[in-house]
């Protein structure tokens, strides 16, 4: 079953989407990062910015036409059951990153799944917890990672 990580008070979300992925990089793991298509922009600028020793090998799939994506981490504005399912043999993501407002749809087919939240937007927050409660109904595994409580 997939575990689910919120992390809470993150004062840039796309940094730590950023550092978490190249983690997974560096540990070998798949990633797909998923987000509107100007989120996706700003992460791929991002990851490209990067000095040459944090390399994050990436691809970025902003259309809804069958992904190509091979990449270890993957930017992509639209998860399905189906586009994971043409990656078999050939790339198999298991960690989730999402950056939409409300659950990615074909979540369940990764071991983990990433949630951020933001420091200071109370919409967010809320957001957040509808999320939260979406998968705590549902018996997910959820483990919470405060982020002001690891800067105090």
């Amino acid at each position: 079953m997939t575990d689910v990580h919120f992390y809470f008070n993150v004062p840039d979300k796309l940094n730590l989407a950023c550092r978490l992925a190249r983690k997974a990089f560096m540990q070998e793991s798949g990633m797909v990062l998923t987000g509107n298509a100007a989120v996706l922009a700003q992460l791929d600028d991002m990851l490209w910015q990067m000095t040459a020793s944090d390399f994050v090998a990436h691809d970025l799939e902003t259309s809804t036409a069958s992904p190509t994506l091979v990449a270890p981490v993957q930017l992509r504005e639209a998860i399905s059951a189906e586009s994971l399912a043409q990656q078999e043999g050939v790339f198999k993501p298991t960690l989730l990153l999402s950056l939409w407002d409300e659950v990615p749809a074909a979540f369940s087919h990764f071991e983990h799944v990433y949630e951020l939240v933001s420091a200071q937007d109370g919409a967010d927050r809320e957001r957040a917890r509808m999320r939260w409660r979406y998968y705590q109904q549902r018996g997910y595994a959820i483990h919470r990672h405060d982020l002001a409580q690891r800067n105090a």
